[in-house]
């Protein structure tokens, strides 16, 4: 994959009965991939009617996302993106 700066990765995640993603740089797909510690503040999703925003935290092999209300969406590791794409 070649790391072109205006390209961008989209992972998608299932967490039971809906499914998240997040728009994030390739050179940081990478990171991810290499086991690296990364936090990234996701595009928000809608909770109830209200736009809950949403932080991904990826450690090793491990995936982490939670909202600013404490909700956590989903607890996991990297094999658990169920999609990834080049957008």
């Amino acid at each position: 994959m070649t790391n072109n700066p205006a390209q961008k990765i989209k992972i998608n995640i299932s967490y039971g009965y809906d499914i998240h993603g997040l728009e994030l740089s390739v050179s940081d797909y990478e990171k991810i991939k290499n086991g690296d510690t990364l936090e990234i503040q996701g595009q928000g999703f809608l909770i109830e009617g209200e736009v809950a925003h949403d932080t991904w935290r990826f450690d090793a092999e491990n995936i982490d996302v939670s909202c600013e209300n404490g909700f956590q969406v989903f607890q996991g590791n990297i094999e658990d993106i169920i999609h990834i794409e080049k957008i």
